[in-house]
């Protein structure tokens, strides 16, 4: 079995950096950015919020 890759990536509200980001739409522009799971909670009450998916930083392959 492969050891598990760690990456690191920063929330696009806070910069805070997470190992768990979630892939979401904000806004009309229909871009995707990556939310630590608080800012997500922000934003769900958004008409604009969108779920694209979780990204992890441990990664088996």
């Amino acid at each position: 079995m492969k050891p598990a890759r760690v990456r690191q990536k920063t929330c696009a509200n806070c910069a805070v950096i997470s190992d768990i980001l979630f892939r979401i739409q904000t806004d009309s522009s229909q871009t995707w950015l990556l939310f630590c799971p608080a800012c997500r909670k922000l934003h769900q009450d958004n008409p604009f919020y969108r779920y694209g998916g979780t990204w992890k930083a441990n990664k088996r392959h």
